[in-house]
């Protein structure tokens, strides 16, 4: 590698890098905030939240690294803008292709490898996520002993006059069972409830009764016991199935879906649409070099903060688009595929006229 790429490449990387790590964390913090709150209800650790956030980061990644190539790209060619050293290349022979050939390579090194996360490490990732998040709700990771109130304990429900939270230890029981065996009410005079760590809860109650309702309310089952265990574990076991979304499915699921004859024709487009718009956004930092190289480096004095305000304004008109081709390919089959290029045509096509006019400077 010469000097100019490797210049080049050190003024674009650390803005690149920073970029990256803005949006990313703009993008996960209402995620981030939803994972906490869940995490602190169900006494969930934080390796958890760690976990799904790597499951999930794929995801944001495949809009993020596009946002940030183009960026970091406009700013870099704005400081060199605002040095004069553009115009001193320029001067000493250097040609637009020269200039910009190390941002199209890495262009093209981004799109390959948001192909293969869009295709199949995002709804891989996000499928993961989604399952995790479905079974963290369900959990039951603590409890919060409360004198004179109910807590459910999942097919119980265990009510206590008085209640130690530090020890466990509770008085005046009472216990009634809410799922299978509906009725069974079990009360003792003391007990305790202890964590099992990694396990479950564990009731146990001593000198007291039991009675399990008769095929009458006239009658009932009585008995004594001298010791009375129940074990709760930490996670309850899923009742709904969860179904997954369009998102989740890899591209090639979802190609094989819209052969099937039995797929109705709303969710054919919906699939056609999803492969179109995970294909045009991994070519999107290709657009992206394509109308930002002429732009950084046709302007006299372009200034890093204008470069960043134009970047704003190309993502707006990219992914504004990008959201209309989306509408129309799923409101009218002829056009599923190929809707959601129209921001990558738009964009070529003014990219194509901007490198025009930065040559003719």
């Amino acid at each position: 590698m010469t000097i100019l790429p490797r210049y080049l490449m050190r003024m674009f990387l650390p803005l690149f890098g920073l970029c990256l790590a803005l949006f990313t964390a703009v993008l996960l913090m209402n995620t981030f905030l939803k994972l906490f709150s869940l995490a602190v209800t169900k006494g969930i650790s934080l390796l958890w939240i760690l976990s799904c956030f790597s499951r999930l980061l794929p995801y944001f990644l495949s809009l993020t690294v596009p946002m940030a190539f183009l960026v970091a790209m406009l700013m870099a060619l704005g400081q060199l803008s605002e040095r004069g050293e553009i115009m001193a290349l320029r001067s000493s022979g250097f040609s637009l292709r020269e200039m910009t050939w190390p941002f199209f390579a890495l262009a093209v090194f981004f799109s390959g490898l948001l192909l293969w996360v869009n295709h199949k490490v995002s709804p891989e990732g996000l499928h993961s996520f989604r399952s995790r998040q479905s079974q963290a709700t369900q959990q039951l990771a603590r409890i919060d002993l409360e004198p004179d109130s109910f807590i459910n304990l999942g097919e119980w429900r265990l009510y206590a006059r008085d209640a130690d939270r530090a020890t466990g230890d509770i008085r005046d029981v009472y216990l009634i069972r809410t799922g299978h065996d509906r009725g069974l009410r079990v009360s003792a005079p003391r007990g305790s409830l202890r964590l099992k760590k990694g396990q479950g809860f564990v009731l146990e109650l001593s000198d007291g009764t039991l009675q399990l309702p008769g095929s009458t309310s006239e009658k009932f089952t009585s008995a004594e016991f001298a010791r009375y265990r129940l074990f709760v574990p930490l996670a309850a076991p899923v009742t709904v199935t969860r179904a997954a979304d369009t998102q989740e499915f890899k591209s090639l699921h979802l190609w094989e879906m819209t052969r099937s004859p039995d797929i109705p024709r709303e969710r054919r487009n919906e699939y056609m649409v999803e492969i179109a718009v995970r294909s045009a956004g991994a070519f999107s930092p290709i657009v992206f070099f394509w109308i930002g190289a002429p732009l950084g480096l046709g302007f006299h004095r372009f200034g890093k903060g204008k470069g960043f305000v134009v970047s704003l304004g190309i993502l707006f008109l990219f992914y504004g688009l990008l959201a209309l081709g989306i509408g129309l390919g799923r409101r009218y089959h002829a056009f599923s595929f190929a809707a959601p290029w129209i921001a990558d045509a738009v964009g070529l096509g003014i990219g194509a006229w901007l490198t025009r006019k930065a040559a003719e400077r």
